[in-house]
């Protein structure tokens, strides 16, 4: 029976464009390619999974080709692509740096430099995982580096590219590698199990992306364990399995009691959840996922387009969602994340993890700042609140319009409505009025009016749940004659009204 081959080394590109992502890399070095300007020496550096032995294995190929296709890729027909291909090649050789960093393996390295060529025009030395070496090797190094022989070229790749001292960095002509988005990601994946004639849904590919983190590798592993799990159709739940990731709904009923500061609930979940025996570490990372998901659902208006979720999971969420609001979203996203550190050197990790969940449901054991501030606000808000209910004239408990003005402007800000955010900033706290539980915003331009109305009504609930007295909010356009009719009453009020002389002048 044939060995199997894992889809990373079965997918694992011979061409520039088969390459995954990097465009703005793979054009400069085609065009290194087609021009015959090649450096003697080049730094890949980046993410663990984002190609940078795979390009660089390409690149070594390429500029020895005899007759390189138009995008600058090896053609793999002339002698020497083949020769390169042949295990006893000695023109493209590798090292790596991690099991080979002392200055006795860069000093035996430097003595193979002198020698020209086999078959190609140049002889490629590619050291992986860079930063492993010694500082006596990266002196060893830096003299080669900086003159090597004509016939030499360094490519060096890492992903701790600051480990590397600056001599090192300034002899390089450096390209970054960045990770990919997971929508890339998935795309590669469906056309992968395509060829692979395995069925799959939507929402399980997308799973697989996600825990890929932006690594090809890490992607292609994680599918690789995902086909062996099955042989029939691959669901979202055979992934969550293979993941060890808890049941979405679990975790999206244990959100739901955080969001609702139910801090009983969300312990009895807790405990569900972690006699089934999911991972503690897994489970914190799921709700900070799903957090940031609702993040997503209240702030995008096509939200499922980047989620891609089962249907009603998605509509479970946006109920969720709805409770909340960006600043709480944010704050329990923080808390999540930072225990990842804590859990890894925790005794005991279930009450670390049992701890954050308390904490998030209740803000008041929270002493940072910003939650300090937030619960100064709420306070105001319910003092402002009674002094209505029982009719308190006292004006310093009335709803300040020009801190309300200044939220909505900053949530724009914040949330990318740069348009909206543009379209109100010339608007004052002298164009709202508040009575009797509805905030009014005039608009002096009219082809402003959509615009705001449109953001409005995706950030209008925020208001109400922010500011208890609004319980709607209308925005209307005056045109000129009402805005001066109001400016005019506007200074009235200001002044004796016998001391007021309006007359109308046309140039």
């Amino acid at each position: 029976m044939a060995s199997y081959t894992s889809l990373y080394r079965k997918y694992r590109p011979d061409a520039f464009d088969k390459m995954l992502g990097q465009k703005h890399i793979i054009k400069t070095l085609s065009n290194a390619v087609l021009s015959g300007k090649v450096s003697h020496a080049y730094l890949f550096t980046g993410t663990r999974g984002t190609g940078k032995t795979s390009t660089a294995k390409i690149f070594a190929r390429a500029i020895n080709c005899l007759t390189p296709r138009s995008d600058g890729s090896p053609c793999g027909e002339c002698e020497v692509c083949k020769a390169l291909l042949s295990p006893n090649n000695i023109d493209i050789l590798e090292m790596d740096a991690a099991s080979n960093n002392s200055v006795d393996d860069i000093r035996d390295l430097i003595e193979k430099v002198k020698y020209v060529p086999v078959a190609c025009k140049y002889k490629v030395y590619i050291i992986d995982e860079v930063h492993m070496l010694t500082m006596q090797a990266f002196n060893a190094l830096l003299k080669t580096l900086e003159e090597p022989p004509e016939h030499t070229v360094f490519i060096l790749a890492t992903t701790e590219v600051h480990k590397l001292p600056q001599t090192i960095l300034s002899r390089c002509m450096r390209f970054d590698f960045r990770l990919l988005s997971t929508v890339e990601l998935a795309d590669y994946l469906e056309g992968i199990f395509k060829k692979e004639g395995r069925e799959y849904q939507k929402e399980a590919v997308r799973a697989i992306a996600e825990a890929g983190d932006g690594s090809v590798r890490d992607m292609l592993s994680v599918a690789d364990m995902c086909l062996s799990y099955t042989n029939e159709k691959l669901t979202y739940e055979d992934v969550l399995e293979v993941l060890g990731a808890s049941s979405p709904q679990l975790v999206a009923s244990l959100c739901a009691a955080i969001v609702d500061n139910d801090a009983k609930k969300a312990l009895e979940i807790t405990d569900k959840i972690l006699s089934l025996g999911k991972s503690v570490a897994l489970l914190a990372r799921d709700v900070a996922k799903m957090m940031r998901a609702m993040l997503y659902i209240l702030n995008c208006s096509n939200a499922n387009r980047f989620l891609a979720m089962p249907k009603d999971l998605f509509d479970t969420m946006s109920d969720i969602a709805n409770r909340t609001e960006n600043g709480a979203l944010v704050r329990i996203i923080e808390i999540f994340v930072n225990i990842e550190n804590a859990l890894r050197t925790s005794s005991s990790p279930t009450v670390t993890l049992e701890m954050s969940i308390v904490k998030a449901c209740d803000m008041t054991i929270d002493l940072d700042g910003d939650a300090v501030i937030r619960r100064l606000r709420d306070v105001e808000s319910k003092i402002r609140t009674m002094a209505k209910h029982f009719g308190d004239s006292d004006a310093a408990l009335k709803l300040d319009l020009g801190e309300v003005w200044g939220y909505l402007l900053n949530t724009m800000k914040s949330s990318n409505s740069q348009q909206a955010y543009t379209c109100a900033v010339g608007i004052t706290d002298e164009n709202l009025s508040f009575d009797d539980g509805v905030l009014y915003i005039n608009v002096e331009s009219e082809k402003n009016l959509p615009i705001i109305k449109q953001f409005l009504a995706q950030f209008e609930s925020v208001i109400r749940r922010r500011y208890f007295e609004i319980t709607a909010v209308k925005i209307s356009f005056d045109d000129k004659e009402k805005a001066l009719n109001r400016d005019v009453e506007r200074v009235k009020n200001l002044f004796d009204e016998e001391m007021v002389n309006v007359t109308n002048s046309k140039k």
